[in-house]
Order: structure tokens, then C-alpha cells, then sequence
């Protein structure tokens, strides 16, 4: 049995189940009970870099075997660049998109799903707008745990990918309550659970150990649950009781995004020429843990930003051209904040200040597009750029040859035949590959000594696509 406290009413209760929430309102609940020792910093400083390295600050383990693929350890960065555009000279980020799936996530997920084996537990299940679903799913892989995850029809696609690879069965609905009937070895999963909280409290750890055990001035979070920096705040709680740092003068600044569900009173932009339809992680998360993140930032004497989409957008740009970082609009938001943070003096100049990247950019592909249609030295559009890579030169040789008129197979490798080699069977194939990627289509059947012929046509989206490669290359540009 475990002591938990209630997010909400701060009721107390204990339980043995690994997906508890309070019995008296049904909120989410933090794991409580347990008291922090004094601890020597050199006892961590001589273990192995990642979330197990922090085992005994983990108020939630017993003696588990870890279900481990190498999460945390990841680098806090001097942002040299990017400070000396913002301001700002001892500007720090921690890269938690070096996780094993691209997120801060996996550092909670190794230790549910840790417990989860331990207890012969046959599968996970949970709702997700993304991050959560690709880390459950890898895990619970790597256990040889069942995983089941309910998804959103907004769901980014680099998110669905990676639970897909990892053998995830996708759900688009809740399952019903009667379709959960007999499973009494599968728990339900969400962002709020105490054992996933437990693991993403040793981002705050890293961050102090890498600063020689000091706590920075001011650390910056995106809130989406408010989960990660409500342990940011547990975690440096922890930290002065063991005695390994002060950690009184470090004030927590949540970021929210623009239109999100959150209930707080950030400081803001103005948002009404921004962008509606950029969904994001942060948007889209429910604020489950909010009233902690609250008390987590009242207490250090910090505050609440609100990011906008447009300067969002921008500073995932940004951060990616001066340091090196690819992050997600939910992550970035937090270097989308800065700019009012310092004109607002939520942070000042000379100011040690760490900046919570929290997600890599490539699983946010909208964002992707965003940033390259924007991108200055990207002198195609960016769906030809994509088809193009697709597409080689014999591909493109067909496309020119059927540019006019529609032709058959065989006429197509006579006429290839006199520029290259190829046989045509080769030839066949690729138009197979055209006609499947929607460039080429069959537009009719004939006869031709005896034998059946297939011709072939450009599609609109074929000929807007050699229209525009014969265009860059007029202008020796690609």
C-alpha cells in the first residue's frame, strides 16, 4: 500500500492499485508518505546518466527490475545564440527531446511500466492526444505489455506512427465500460498518473546536478497537464530536504498556449490575427493537474505566460537556427515566452534561466509544414520538394514522355530506351509506383497486334509537378 494526496480536495488515502485516483472526488493523485533522507551528491555523480540514476529519490520504487531504453541523462545546453538574440546571458535548455521517443514523457513511462511488469500486468490503456500513446506504447513494447490507445481524430501523424511501429492496438473512441469488464490485469493510463509523475521529476534533478547542485533563477515549463512542473516543484522540495541543494530562490514560469483549456491569468499577447487552426500538444492537453501547477508556482514567487501560435511558430524557427534544436510547437513555446518574460521582468537579463524543451519537432508535422513554407532559402514549394524526393529521373523521363498525350507501356520504353537502358518490365513498375503515388492514372484499353495495351496519362497533380521542375531548372536553382 502506498500513501497518495489528492490533487484537488488534498484528501489522503492509501492504495495498492497503479492507476489510483482520490475516492472522494476522482481527481488525479501524487504519491506522498515516503521521507527524503540526507543524500551526498557524489553517491549520484558516480552512478550511470538516466531516470534510474535518481532510484532513490523516487518515492514510488520498490526493488523493481527497470523496463529501461535509456531515457534521461539528456543535456542542459548554454544557449549562447539564442540568449544574445532574447537578452539574455546565462541562458540554459534542457533538450528532453534526446528522450527515447522524442519526449519527456519516457522518463514516467519507464517507471509505470516498470511497476506494471512487476505486477504481471497484461495491458495498458490510455487516452491521448499523442506523446503519452508513442511512450506508453514503446514501453509497454519493450515489457512485452499489451497497449491499447484511444486517440483523437487531430492526432499528429508522427505521434500515430510511433505507436503504430510499436505494435499499439488504436482505438478513436473510449472503450465502453462494458467492454472492460474481465480485465483485471489491464490499467488505464493518463497523463496524471503518480508512478509516470514520480519519473518526470528527475528532469528537475538532472537540471540542478548538471549546475553543480544549484538551482537556476528561473526555470520555464510548458504547461499542458500542468504535471511536469507541478514535479519541478516537488523535485526541488525534495532536493533541499536531502540536503543536495538550497533551491528557495527558484522561481517556476508555466507557458500556456494560446486558446488552450487552462484557467489561469497568463500574461498575453495579442492573439486575434493569430493562426486558429494550429492544433498542438499543449492546446489540446486537458489541465488535469492544474490547481498543483497553481500552488507550484505561487509558492516559488513565479508566473503564467500565454505563447501565441504565430510567435510559437516562430521561435520553434528560431531556436532550431541559433542552437540546433528541432522542438515541437509545445515545446517551443517556452522560448516563444522570453520576449514578453524579460519585458515584463518575470525574468531579468543576468539571470540564470532554463528553458524545458519538452518534445521533438518532427513529431509535430504540422508545425513542419508551417515552418517550411515560411523558410526563406527553401526556393520550391514544399510539396514538390517532398514528391521530388520521392520521385527519381527515370520518373520523371515517363512524366515528360506522357506530357502532351497519353501513351502505352511498350511505346513508353521505346522511347525511354533511346536516353537509357531499361527493360520493360522496369518500366512497368514504375509506372505502378506513379499511378499508386497519384501522378500517372490509366485512362483507357486497347488492342494492339492482338495484345491488350493500357494507356497512360498525366494526373493534374503529375503535370503541376513537372510544370514545376521544368520552371526551377529554367532558373538553375534546383
Amino acid at each position: 500500500m502506498r500513501s497518495f494526496r489528492c490533487v484537488s480536495c488534498s484528501h489522503e488515502l492509501e492504495s495498492d492499485a497503479l492507476d489510483p485516483t482520490c475516492d472522494a472526488c476522482g481527481s488525479p493523485v501524487i504519491v506522498t508518505g515516503a521521507k527524503v533522507r540526507s543524500l551526498e551528491s557524489s553517491s549520484f555523480d558516480a552512478l550511470p546518466p538516466g531516470v534510474w540514476r535518481f532510484k532513490a529519490l523516487i518515492t514510488s520504487l520498490g526493488a523493481s527490475e527497470p523496463v529501461t531504453l535509456g531515457e534521461g541523462g539528456t543535456p542542459l545546453l548554454s544557449a549562447v545564440r539564442l540568449g544574445g538574440e532574447l537578452g539574455l546571458s546565462k541562458l540554459f535548455v534542457k533538450d528532453e527531446s534526446r528522450n527515447p521517443t522524442g519526449s519527456f514523457i519516457d522518463r514516467g513511462c519507464t517507471v509505470l511500466v516498470s511497476l506494471a511488469k512487476e505486477r504481471g500486468v497484461e495491458e495498458c490503456r490510455c487516452s491521448t492526444t499523442g506523446n503519452l500513446g508513442a511512450s506508453l506504447a514503446a514501453y509497454c513494447a519493450k515489457a512485452g505489455i499489451r497497449s491499447e490507445i484511444t486517440v483523437k481524430p487531430t492526432v499528429d501523424r508522427g505521434k500515430l506512427y510511433q505507436m503504430i511501429a510499436f505494435g499499439a492496438r488504436i482505438e478513436t473512441r473510449q472503450r465502453r465500460a462494458a467492454d472492460s469488464e474481465g480485465s483485471g490485469r489491464a490499467i488505464s493510463v493518463n497523463a496524471g498518473n503518480p508512478f509516470i509523475l514520480e519519473g518526470e521529476k528527475t528532469t528537475c534533478f538532472e537540471v540542478v546536478q548538471d549546475l553543480k547542485w544549484a538551482s537556476p533563477d528561473v526555470i520555464l515549463v510548458p504547461v499542458g497537464t500542468g504535471g511536469h512542473l507541478s514535479m519541478f516543484s516537488r523535485g526541488l522540495e525534495q532536493l533541499r530536504s536531502a540536503g543536495l541543494c538550497d533551491g528557495t530562490g527558484c522561481r517556476l514560469v508555466g507557458v500556456q498556449f494560446g486558446g488552450s483549456a487552462g484557467r489561469g491569468s497568463p500574461r498575453r499577447r495579442d492573439a486575434s490575427s493569430d493562426e486558429p487552426d494550429l492544433a498542438t500538444e499543449l492546446a489540446e492537453s486537458e489541465p488535469i493537474l492544474w490547481e498543483e501547477a497553481r500552488r507550484a508556482v505561487r509558492a516559488s514567487g513565479g508566473d503564467w505566460i500565454e505563447a501565441t501560435a504565430s510567435d510559437t511558430i516562430a521561435a520553434t524557427s528560431l531556436l532550431a537556427r541559433t542552437e540546433g534544436i528541432f522542438a515541437e510547437p509545445a515545446a517551443a513555446s517556452v522560448v516563444a515566452s522570453l520576449r514578453l518574460a524579460k519585458s515584463e521582468r518575470v525574468v531579468d537579463a543576468d539571470e540564470t534561466v532554463v528553458c524545458v524543451i519538452t518534445g521533438a519537432g518532427l513529431k509535430d508535422t504540422k508545425a513542419i509544414s508551417r515552418i517550411a513554407r515560411a523558410a526563406r532559402q527553401v526556393v520550391a514549394p514544399e510539396d514538390y520538394l517532398v514528391a521530388r524526393m520521392q520521385v527519381g529521373d527515370t520518373k520523371v523521363l515517363i512524366l515528360k514522355s506522357l506530357a502532351g498525350k497519353p501513351r502505352f507501356g511498350y511505346e513508353l520504353w521505346k522511347l525511354l530506351s533511346e536516353r537509357k537502358e531499361l527493360s520493360t518490365a522496369s518500366v512497368y513498375q514504375h509506372l505502378g509506383e506513379l499511378v499508386d503515388m497519384g501522378l500517372v492514372r490509366e485512362t483507357g484499353v486497347t488492342r494492339f497486334k492482338g495484345r491488350e495495351r493500357i494507356f497512360y496519362e498525366l494526373t493534374k497533380r503529375g503535370a503541376d509537378l513537372l510544370r514545376t521542375a521544368v520552371s526551377i531548372n529554367r532558373k538553375g536553382r534546383y
